[in-house]
């Protein structure tokens, strides 16, 4: 319940101009893309509001929550490993 109220307050901040009303699960997912991290929240709510400005649809959809790709997925194994040094 507190989390809904924290996605809830969030959305509203953004000012978009149509309601979100997003379902259980895209709550679910928020919860499980971010690990419940309140930056990682904040990160994936803005995301999806500039996305909803860019797009047209002024408002966080399912759709949306469900297809969102987090910053931190994309480049978490894209640097490449360097073997360790030898000390010796």
């Amino acid at each position: 319940m507190e989390f809904s109220r924290l996605i809830q307050t969030l959305i509203a901040a953004m000012a978009l101009e149509q309601r979100s009303g997003l379902t259980v699960a895209s709550l679910r997912t928020i919860l499980k893309v971010t690990g419940g991290v309140t930056s990682r929240v904040f990160i994936m709510v803005k995301s999806l509001a500039i996305e909803a400005i860019e797009t047209g649809d002024e408002r966080i959809t399912d759709e949306a929550v469900q297809s969102w790709q987090p910053i931190w997925a994309k480049h978490a194994w894209s640097i490449p490993r360097q073997p360790m040094a030898e000390f010796g």
